[in-house]
């Protein structure tokens, strides 16, 4: 009876019943619930379904809206003074729940993000590149190995390798020698294997440290993927324990767990679970979408030999020696180079999943919608990355359209959303710009390659949403290596 009278509420009586959109998706989560577990990952092509049927702003679940326009984005995703809050749905469909991601309170989350804000700054990521370039002086190595036997690359695994060595780097002083060949890359199938049960976690939240109580061998036989994910937040914790119970505290500005340990945060904010959570968080954050925004970028190159021509000639220009990688500010400045990663960012998505946020104290309005405080509202960077007003031909990788626009004085990064923007923006979008122009650079300049046979348009092509996306193919960017300089 409870149910039925839930389900006449949600479609008469709530204060979201007038806004458009499918009976069913109001209704019930059992709508959402279909396209996102059952259909495993569809619920965003449902989304654009259900836009091209009900408009621009449509209500997607019984308490949320999506709005498919741009010009609405930087309303939602707001910055200071407004104050704006997560979705608890979202903010637990990772499991940590001690983390800065799931901090659903504003204020929390600026606490939380305050200690490590200075570690992704410009300067912070720039005193860096020594860090970065070592990781790709040993990501090259390994391709010129494939080139002397013949062997064939993937470089979505070497991409993920080259990422969480330099994110554990930086953030712990301990590199996780993915590209050593000493481990296998688990925070990768960590973080995929999470991101894959994200869905199941917005309707079944589990956190993992209560998982942990659980047998190991219990974990293992039945949910292989979370024992993966237990097993990297067991190594981060041993890394965690280690600061929180040295005898000399590291000053908090070595390193990011210093950081989170420093004495003068409040007691409740050093724990061994938030050390935990928030570490799990950094490393995959750090590692995954970028790794995959290179690889993408990679493929579009390989596959456009007239591009990636006169890319090399430009950045040969600017780095003569091919041993000696020029600094990002001189990077930053190649005009090709800056629209190929721009594309690359672009045709990656980022995640192509939807990141409500909520406006607490505050009426939105969208055009003659007034959307009531406390709504969860969202727009995918997918929507955002694809209309074709803002990018042309939104499917074909251009890089040149960035060279133009930046002719005409037109802010075309504006529009890139895969970082998000506002109070809850990736802190990491300095680090992984720079890993993504430094090592594009470094791979056109200094290495010769061409795709496998095997590797097509579908490796690249979003398919699923599983947080991240997951392609149509996913048998990842593979190709033959042919010589290295």
């Amino acid at each position: 009876m409870y149910r039925l009278l839930k389900v006449i509420y949600n479609l008469y009586f709530h204060p979201l019943a007038r806004f458009p959109g499918p009976k069913l998706a109001a209704a019930t989560h059992l709508f959402e619930f279909y396209w996102s577990i059952i259909r495993d990952g569809e619920f965003i092509w449902e989304i654009e379904r259900m836009h091209q049927q009900y408009g621009p702003i449509i209500r997607i679940t019984p308490r949320e809206l999506h709005i498919s326009d741009p010009s609405f984005y930087n309303e939602i995703y707001a910055g200071n003074p407004k104050r704006v809050e997560g979705d608890y749905r979202f903010t637990r469909s990772t499991g940590v729940t001690q983390s800065m991601f799931a901090a659903i309170d504003h204020d929390l989350h600026q606490r939380r993000r305050s200690p490590l804000t200075k570690f992704f700054s410009k300067r912070s990521i720039s005193d860096i590149q020594p860090i970065i370039q070592d990781k790709i002086e040993r990501l090259i190595k390994k391709l010129q190995r494939a080139s002397k036997d013949g062997s064939v690359v993937s470089l979505t695994t070497l991409s993920a390798a080259f990422t969480a060595d330099t994110i554990s780097h930086y953030s712990y002083g301990v590199s996780m020698g993915c590209l050593d060949g000493e481990v296998e890359n688990i925070l990768t199938d960590a973080t995929q294997a999470v991101l894959a049960l994200s869905h199941w976690l917005r309707f079944l939240p589990i956190r993992f440290t209560n998982a942990k109580k659980l047998p190991p061998a219990l974990v293992q036989k039945f949910f292989p993927k979370a024992a993966t994910v237990l097993q990297t937040h067991q190594t981060i914790s041993s890394l965690a324990l280690e600061v929180l119970n040295a005898n000399e505290p590291k000053a908090p500005h070595e390193n990011m767990f210093a950081a989170l340990a420093d004495p003068k945060l409040p007691a409740e904010e050093r724990n061994l679970g938030r050390l935990e959570d928030e570490g799990f968080v950094i490393l995959a954050a750090g590692t995954e979408t970028t790794a995959y925004s290179l690889s993408v970028t990679m493929f579009y190159l390989l596959d456009n030999p007239e591009i990636f021509s006169k890319l090399y000639d430009e950045i040969k220009a600017a780095m003569p020696d091919p041993t000696h990688c020029p600094s990002l500010s001189v990077l930053e400045h190649l005009p090709l180079l800056r629209g190929v990663v721009n594309e690359g960012l672009r045709l990656s998505m980022g995640t192509l999943t939807r990141h409500p946020r909520i406006a607490p104290d505050r009426i939105l309005q969208y055009k003659n919608w007034a959307i009531p405080a406390g709504t969860p509202c969202s727009t995918c960077t997918y929507f955002v990355h694809t209309d074709p007003e803002i990018f042309p031909n939104p499917s074909s990788f251009d890089p040149y359209r960035w060279v133009r626009a930046a002719e005409k004085g037109q802010h075309l990064e504006n529009h890139l959303a895969l970082f998000l923007k506002g109070n809850r923006a990736c802190l990491g979008i300095n680090m992984a710009t720079a890993e993504m122009y430094m090592l594009t650079a470094n791979l056109v300049r200094r290495v010769k390659m061409k795709l496998h046979e095997g590797t097509t348009i579908d490796c690249v092509t979003p398919a699923r949403d599983h947080t991240i996306v997951v392609p149509k193919d996913t048998s990842g960017i593979r190709a033959y290596v042919l010589d290295v300089e």
